[in-house]
């Protein structure tokens, strides 16, 4: 707004205007408010699947002969091994004029060693989700 004032109020007689400059001060208010939205659903289902896996597998078999010695000792043996042979000895003793130890046979167990593919069938499951809005 402005007002105009006497010429004489002013030095030297010119004319003064005086404008007048509003002072505004803003507020800032925060509210909270809880608002219902959507409904979410979760359904959660077992899946089963048949999947074939193959590894590889190491198999022994031991085959057993019997060989025949028949030879007299004046102790009892020990077992030994020879690379992959155990030889297991096997006496007895027998009354003859004198008491002898007699070597009848040893136990020869050979070993042997295959790789084979094994191959089963196993089921796996996981679990699928589905998600509605």
């Amino acid at each position: 707004m402005a007002d105009r004032k006497d010429p004489r109020d002013a030095p030297g007689g010119r004319l003064v205007e005086e404008v007048a400059i509003p002072i505004v001060e803003e507020h800032v208010s925060v509210d909270k408010r809880i608002i219902e939205g959507q409904t979410v659903t979760v359904t959660t289902r077992p899946v089963s699947s048949t999947e074939t896996i193959s590894q590889q597998v190491t198999k022994e078999t031991v085959t057993v002969e019997r060989v025949p010695v028949n030879s007299v000792v004046d102790a009892i043996p020990e077992v030994r091994r020879d690379g992959d042979l155990t030889v297991i000895p096997v006496v007895e003793e027998r009354i003859v004029v004198t008491k002898q130890l007699v070597l009848t046979e040893e136990i020869h167990l050979r070993r042997t060693s295959k790789t084979v593919t094994d191959e089963k069938t196993v089921e796996l499951r996981r679990t699928e989700v589905d998600i509605e809005k």
